[in-house]
């Protein structure tokens, strides 16, 4: 017989996200829709995210919602601009009405945005080569970083008016924020690399732009979550114990609940958290079938 206690909260319990209350503990996390042919919302992924809210999910994650056109990994994802605002809230309407909670994933690509496709240069700690492009990413100077972060803050206020419950910010998979905290990518000899602290300096400002943006935005406030790595897995990457730590500063900074999000600092194909997923009519039409349902 087995006489320890539980320890397990009920997953089907009411659970309590800063500000925002969610039916049950379970939520859907970002994975790429392919459902965005021109970057704004379509029918498809309104129906994407309907589903799993239909079916009971506490909340479900918006995936990509790039914080300038430049930042996206590819050329059709969404980017959050005033266009965005009307089909982002039928999004969150229809999900609301399933009686479901909605967040955005708000970030920028980093060394990992295909500039071919967006038009635009992508940005990493130093200059750095994107076999997506087959182009260089450029060494992102002081005033892309402000930049930067201060679109994020303007993602998240935009996110407010949209509808949305949370906004989770990209803090993993070679983005931007990630490839600062990386070792083995971030070489920059300024007040952004070396120490763990500085090679932070990035990501807590992300987080803190966020977090006083949904201070003041309105008076409706949502949520604010990180998606961080925890060990990159491979040599010279990002280790466990400076993620806890930074993990730690981002919930002293303002954040709650960064979440654990295992990847290889590497360019292969990524292969963790991967979901089965119907393709829609728009992902057939624009994406590899293989990127259907990747963890964003």
């Amino acid at each position: 017989m087995n006489t320890q206690p539980n320890v397990f909260t009920d997953v089907f319990s009411e659970a309590k996200l800063g500000p925002v209350t969610l039916r049950n503990r379970i939520i859907k996390a970002a994975t790429f829709e392919a459902s965005t042919p021109d970057a704004l919302v379509t029918e498809d992924l309104i129906n994407y995210h309907r589903l799993p809210a239909a079916g009971g999910v506490g909340m479900t994650t918006v995936a990509y919602c790039a914080v300038a056109p430049g930042g996206r990994t590819d050329g059709w994802q969404i980017w959050m601009r005033p266009e965005a605002v009307p089909g982002l809230t039928k999004l969150t309407e229809t999900i609301h009405a399933e009686g479901a909670a909605i967040s955005a994933q708000i970030g920028h690509a980093g060394p990992v945005a295909n500039s071919r496709t967006n038009k635009a240069p992508a940005l990493a700690p130093v200059r750095f080569f994107n076999p997506l492009s087959m182009r260089f990413a450029k060494k992102a100077t002081i005033d892309d970083i402000r930049d930067v972060t201060a679109a994020h803050a303007n993602a998240a206020r935009l996110a407010i008016d949209s509808g949305f419950d949370a906004v989770e910010v990209h803090l993993g998979h070679n983005y931007l924020a990630s490839s600062f905290l990386s070792p083995l990518i971030n070489r920059r000899t300024d007040e952004f690399g070396g120490s763990l602290e500085n090679r932070a300096k990035v990501a807590r400002g992300v987080v803190r732009a966020v977090r006083d943006a949904v201070d003041k935005h309105g008076d409706r406030k949502i949520a604010v979550i990180a998606k961080l790595n925890m060990s990159d897995g491979v040599r010279g990457g990002i280790p466990i114990d400076e993620s806890l730590q930074t993990a730690k500063w981002l919930e002293e900074d303002g954040g709650w609940t960064p979440s654990n999000s295992p990847r290889a600092a590497r360019w292969s194909t990524p292969c963790t958290c991967s979901v089965a997923a119907p393709r829609s009519r728009s992902s057939r039409r624009t994406s590899n079938p293989r990127s259907a349902g990747v963890s964003g």
